[in-house]
């Protein structure tokens, strides 16, 4: 990698328009080929172990980028940011998600929701219901090369404590979001962790994706700039947090933008913006290495 490098680990909902965005914007920058889940893992995890694993910008979401990222943002692989990009909406920063550092920003958020068969009764409706004897044994969690398993077993269990030993005991981790929506209409699950691009429509109308009472959870998209990496590699960011940037994340990704005055999702409005963020020392404890 090199300070031209861009390095994209993102979902491929926004793939797409992203890699779109950075050949129309012309910049002297290259991309580094889309990822698999488990090399998009490897990368996180060497993130800041020497200058080869710094891209001149990364987009990442995974929790072993971000405690690599403030492990390593005073060594000087990293650029400072600038005071002069747009700041994090007030809604965000009320419930304590402001950056805990200058040396990262946050592009976007994913919410992750449950994707829910019909035919349960009486409906879930937070995450707490999931432990239930009747669900606990047939729920659904993205595998274990996404942060989805971690964040589910410590989010569960800050909610439930005890009682959540059982649904995270059972959990099946085979499935992306996209073919977990498509079992929970098949019947094959009643419940999964999922995203709204992927669990608000089902093929047989047998599911329905429920914005849990107690809020979603919200995963940041995180940005950091290489120091000396080309001025290009800054451009792109301001571009990221750009209002025609952060509008297609809301519009077309479902994802919640994080400048201030861009219109919510649909589902994210309805709910008005709930969310059940655990605070950045707990994102960070997910990326910790098992032997630290």
């Amino acid at each position: 990698m090199t300070t031209r490098s861009v390095c994209l680990a993102i979902a491929p909902n926004i793939l797409r328009k992203t890699v779109q965005d950075l050949a129309r914007l012309n910049l002297s920058l290259d991309l580094i080929p889309p990822q698999t889940h488990q090399e998009m893992l490897d990368f996180s995890r060497a993130f800041g172990s020497n200058d080869a694993s710094v891209p001149g910008l990364t987009l990442c979401a995974y929790p072993e980028f971000l405690h690599n990222l403030l492990q390593y943002q005073k060594t000087g692989l990293l650029a400072p940011l600038p005071d002069s990009l747009p700041p994090m909406r007030h809604e965000l920063t009320s419930i304590g998600m402001a950056e805990p550092s200058r040396y990262f920003r946050v592009v976007g958020i994913v919410p992750f929701v449950i994707a829910a068969a019909k035919s349960v009764s009486p409906p879930i409706e937070d995450w707490e219901d999931l432990c239930r004897p009747d669900i606990c044994d047939s729920i659904a969690v993205p595998p274990h090369d996404t942060p989805l398993p971690a964040l589910f077993d410590a989010m569960m269990t800050a909610a439930c404590g005890e009682r959540a030993a059982g649904v995270i005991a059972a959990k099946n981790t085979d499935y992306t979001p996209l073919d977990i929506n498509k079992h929970v209409d098949a019947g094959t699950f009643l419940a999964g962790l999922s995203i709204p691009a992927f669990s608000r429509n089902y093929r047989e109308d047998n599911g329905i994706m429920v914005w849990p009472r107690s809020g979603a959870w919200p995963v940041p998209l995180m940005a950091a700039v290489r120091q000396a990496a080309d001025p290009d590699a800054m451009e792109f960011l301001r571009y990221l947090l750009s209002n025609e940037y952060q509008r297609f994340l809301a519009e077309s990704g479902s994802l919640i933008p994080v400048v201030e005055g861009i219109p919510w999702f649909e589902e994210m409005a309805e709910n008005n913006g709930r969310l059940n963020w655990p605070g950045w020392d707990a994102l960070v404890s997910l990326g910790r290495p098992a032997t630290q």
